[in-house]
Order: C-alpha cells, then sequence, then structure tokens
C-alpha cells in the first residue's frame, strides 16, 4: 500500500508524509510531478523515514503510478452532485477485506487546489474526511495521518474470492472503449476525453474481476467493428 501525492508543493508536507508512512507501516510514497522537494526542510520533517524518501518514486503524471493498484482511493473535499464518496473509515474497511496480493494506492492532491476531475475519474473509490464545517481544510500531511491510520486500524481481514481487476487492466478495457464509442457514434470526435471522463469514472469505479473485464473487452472490440451507425 503505497501513498500517492499529487503535485505537492512544500517540501516539509513531503516529509511529514514520510514520517506518516512509516508510522503506519505503508510501503512507500510515490510522488507526482512534485516541485523542488529534496531540501534539509523535508529531510527534517521526514524524522526518523529519511530512507522512505531516498526510496520514493517520481512521476511525470498519476496513471504511471497507480499501474499496479488494482484499488485506488482519492482524497478529495470536493462535493459534486451525483457521484459517489466514501468516508475515510469506511474505505478502510474496503481496503481490510482485500486479498493480500492486492495492491493499494492513496492518492492526495496539491495543498492548494486538491486533484483534479480528471485525476479523481481515474480513482476507483472518492473519499472525505469528515472535518468541522467552520474549517474544512486539513494540512496535507494531516489528511494522510488521519487515512493511513485507519488504513493501519482496520489490518487487513482478507475476504475470499477472485481479485479485483488492476488499474493497468482497466485502462487497456478504456482505451478499446473509447474507440469503439467513437465509432458508433456514442462520443464526439471533439472534445472527447471531456465526455470520456465520466465513462472513465465509471469503469474506475466498478469492481470488476480480470474475467469481468475481458467481457467488456470484448465488446468493446465489436463496437468497433460495426462502424458509425445508420
Amino acid at each position: 500500500m503505497r501513498v500517492v501525492l499529487v503535485r505537492p508543493e512544500t517540501p516539509a508536507n513531503v516529509g511529514a508524509v514520510a514520517r506518516v508512512v512509516k508510522n503506519t507501516g505503508l510501503a512507500g510514497l510515490d510522488l507526482v510531478a512534485p516541485s523542488d522537494w529534496r531540501t534539509v526542510e523535508c529531510w527534517r520533517t521526514a524524522w526518523g523515514a529519511q530512507e522512505l524518501l531516498e526510496s520514493a518514486r517520481v512521476f511525470p503524471e498519476l496513471e504511471p503510478a497507480l499501474v499496479a493498484a488494482s484499488y485506488v482511493a482519492g482524497l478529495s473535499g470536493r462535493r459534486d452532485a451525483g457521484v459517489p464518496s466514501l468516508d475515510v473509515r469506511d474505505m478502510a474497511g474496503e481496503i481490510a477485506a482485500l486479498a493480500p496480493e492486492e495492491e493499494v494506492a492513496l492518492v492526495f492532491g496539491p495543498e492548494a487546489s486538491g486533484l483534479t476531475l480528471a485525476e479523481l475519474s481515474l480513482c476507483g473509490r472518492r473519499v472525505r474526511i469528515q472535518s468541522h464545517p467552520q474549517q474544512p481544510s486539513l494540512n496535507l500531511s494531516h489528511a494522510v495521518m488521519v487515512a493511513a491510520y485507519e488504513v493501519f486500524r482496520a489490518g487487513r481481514r482478507p475476504v475470499a474470492g477472485t481479485r479485483r481487476a488492476s488499474f493497468e487492466e482497466k485502462q487497456a478495457l478504456l482505451a478499446l472503449l473509447r474507440e469503439g464509442l467513437l465509432e458508433v457514434g456514442a462520443l464526439p470526435r471533439k472534445n472527447t476525453e471531456a465526455y470520456f471522463d465520466d465513462w472513465r469514472a465509471l469503469i474506475q469505479r466498478a469492481d470488476l474481476t480480470p474475467r469481468e473485464v475481458n467481457l467488456l473487452e470484448h465488446l468493446a472490440r465489436r463496437l468497433g467493428a460495426r462502424g458509425p451507425l445508420q
């Protein structure tokens, strides 16, 4: 289980998050397009966890950081009508039921703005941390601490069953589906990605097995073979 920080702006927060990762026994830290984080301040706030900074993986964008994950949670304070979100403790309960080999990514956005809608569409779960309405915004490292502690507290109690499809497997399905929908005219040729974001969010949110992904890939290929509807 890894913490993924997207465009973190403050080196002290990166160091504090590394310390949280070690406090709660998570696997590691990923940074997506970070600002200049290799500073004395960062290493100082990572007290006792500097090795996690040394081993942190850095990616230019979010998708490559999620490739191996079968459960991706985007932590966000956004409230968008019609978009389901989980309480952080409910998220921890879902993670506790995953098989040991299933990878988990806890994704956090930048301090000032949070995750974009496009980034949230890559996350299978949108998760909220409840806070007082007079001060709803949490410091980045504090938000990571709350989420990581809930996961640590819940432990891992795997439920027997087939593993979930990984983020990478779903992305391959989405590529086929996008082409199939374009072929039958179900997606516009202009501004395609904006319209496809809802499909992307739907597939990433669904708890699909690899077999179910294969079935949907077959459907997507058939759509592509049919061409435009008459």
